[in-house]
């Protein structure tokens, strides 16, 4: 059964489809996807201890639609053409009292390493000297 999309509240969805809720066009303006389960333990904010926190996939505008904030994007080219995956998308836990903000990674080991993704490994293993 057809009910009014959330974001927009005019277009209609069909449950089957997109994030519960969300019509075709807003699920690409608005760039929803499958969210994965928390990156945070639930527990209350670490710097006021509120126990109310909003749990939020930031998203950035871009030409026609938006796209998921990650930590990078690999690059796939082949004869079909070239793809752009998001790597570490990134979710925010946002206090709802004091406005504290942790940021968490949904698949740390996903990200590549080089200068062409600008991420680097930092090893603050033991020998290494504190700064």
């Amino acid at each position: 059964m057809a009910k009014p999309c959330e974001a927009c509240g005019i277009a209609s969805y069909y449950a089957a489809e997109h994030p519960p809720g969300v019509c075709e066009d807003c699920a690409q303006l608005l760039g929803t996807h499958e969210v994965s389960p928390p990156c945070r333990r639930n527990m209350p904010c670490r710097r006021c201890n509120h126990d109310v926190l909003i749990r939020a996939h930031p998203q950035q505008h871009v030409q026609g639609g938006s796209t998921s904030l990650c930590a990078t994007y690999s690059v796939e080219r082949n004869t079909n053409g070239t793809t752009v995956t998001p790597r570490g998308r990134l979710e925010a836990y946002i206090c709802r009292q004091c406005g504290f903000v942790e940021w968490y990674c949904d698949d740390p080991t996903a990200i590549p390493i080089g200068p062409a993704y600008m991420t680097e490994l930092v090893d603050n293993g033991p020998g290494t000297p504190y700064r």
